[in-house]
Parts: structure tokens; C-alpha cells; sequence
């Protein structure tokens, strides 16, 4: 236990820059991500029978919005690293946090900030309009809402979201059912608020899984991982 602690003492402040940020770093290039332009379908188009399920789940969707459900969809529009951990630290019945959690805080956010270029040529590629936009319909968040925007497909969020689920199986395995229901309820969020269609989560959770698939033989990315794993089971068994 002691040698792991001062194997952390050293590695923590590395994990910090001179604003105590939580250092970010690019595991691989975002030119070199897979690009799900090239391996996803475009989104349904409004004539597509398919597109039919999309208007069935925005249906359901606004049907939640008065419960509690609704109100952590609302939630889940935050973007914060912070917000994230808390989410994600509930399902592993831990407190983890930035200030806490350095090293792993690192792991989660150069994963998921790496793993999101494998969307945005697609987002620019369709230019979709997102469901609030189409129905013409307010959402339950609307500080977020904007009449341009056409970044629907995929889901950012439910990249986001899935991405770091897949992160955390790897560092908490004892979790790992309780962690990807909490990453998949993450992007059906999003449905429930009028800001994705569920084609648009579909296509998220594939292409954060490639990206993800992409990352796993990285080096720089298995040194990260070992780091976060290491710091969360030392605390844990502290």
C-alpha cells in the first residue's frame, strides 16, 4: 500500500498544470480517429420509414418529461468532467471527483475529448436538424436551444457518455453493469429532451465504440489507464 501511494504522490502533480486543471492530453491525432462518416449510414431523411422510429421515440420521450425521469434527462445535459464523475460515481458506489480523483479525472476527460473527433465530420457532413428545431417544439432545457443549429447526428453527449462508460468498465470492472446502463441512460437523455432523435444516440454509441476500440492499443493510453486504476484502487482499499 505504501509503495503504491508514493508511486501516486509522484504521478498526481503531473496530472495538474500550473492552474490546477486537469491536464487533457490527445491520445491519438483527430485526423487519425476512425471517422464515422465513412463506416455509419446517414440519418434517416423525413420521407424514410425509419425515420418514423425516430418520431416515435421523440413522442415518448416528451411523455417523460414531467417525471423524474424527465428531471435527470434535464440533468443530463450538463457537460461538465465534474458532473460526469458524480453521475458515473453513483453507479460505482463511489465519490469520485476531479480534486479527489486527479489521475483518473485526466483518463476520463482526454478519453472522451480524443474519442469525439470520430463525430464531427459527420455532424458537418449531415448538418441534421435537431427534433426541438423540426417539430418546432421548446425543450425543458431551453438555455441550450438555438433556431441554427443542425448538429443532431450524431449525438456529442451520447459519444461523450458512452465513452467514458466504456473508460470506467476498465477501471471498475466490480461496476461495470451499473456503469454502462448509467452511460446508455445518458443518451436516451437526450431523446427525452427533444435535442437528439434516437437514430442520432444510435449512431453515438457506434462510433464512441470504435473510437474507443481505436484508443485500447495505444500506448499512451494504457499508461493512463494503469494510472487511473491504480490511484482508484489504492483509494479504495485505503
Amino acid at each position: 500500500m505504501r509503495k503504491t501511494l508514493a508511486v501516486l504522490a509522484i504521478l498526481i502533480p503531473v496530472c495538474l498544470n500550473a492552474q490546477n486543471e486537469i491536464k487533457r492530453v490527445n491520445f491519438v491525432e483527430p485526423k487519425d480517429m476512425p471517422q464515422s462518416v465513412n463506416f455509419l449510414p446517414s440519418p434517416p431523411e423525413l420521407e424514410d420509414p425509419l425515420f418514423f422510429n425516430d418520431w416515435v421515440e421523440y413522442v415518448k420521450g416528451k411523455e417523460l418529461r414531467s417525471t423524474e425521469r424527465g428531471q435527470l434527462a434535464v440533468e443530463d445535459a450538463a457537460t461538465t468532467l465534474a458532473y460526469y464523475m458524480k453521475r458515473f460515481g453513483e453507479a460505482m458506489e463511489t465519490d469520485i471527483n476531479p480534486k479527489d480523483y486527479p489521475l483518473l479525472a485526466s483518463y476520463i476527460l482526454s478519453t472522451y475529448t480524443t474519442i469525439r473527433a470520430s463525430i464531427q465530420v459527420a455532424k458537418d457532413t449531415y448538418v441534421r436538424v435537431r427534433p426541438y428545431n423540426q417539430f418546432h417544439e421548446g425543450t425543458p432545457v431551453p438555455e441550450h436551444e438555438s433556431p441554427d443549429d443542425r448538429t443532431s447526428y450524431p449525438s456529442g453527449h451520447t459519444t461523450r457518455a458512452w465513452a467514458i462508460a466504456l473508460a470506467l468498465v476498465s477501471v471498475d470492472p466490480a461496476h461495470q453493469d451499473a456503469i454502462l446502463k448509467t452511460g446508455y441512460e445518458i443518451g436516451q437523455s437526450r431523446v427525452i429532451v427533444g435535442f437528439h432523435y434516437q437514430s442520432d444516440v444510435d449512431a453515438a454509441r457506434i462510433a464512441a465504440s470504435a473510437g474507443f476500440a481505436r484508443l485500447i492499443g495505444e500506448p499512451e493510453f494504457q499508461q493512463a489507464l494503469a494510472d487511473a486504476k491504480s490511484e482508484f484502487d489504492a483509494k479504495k482499499a485505503d
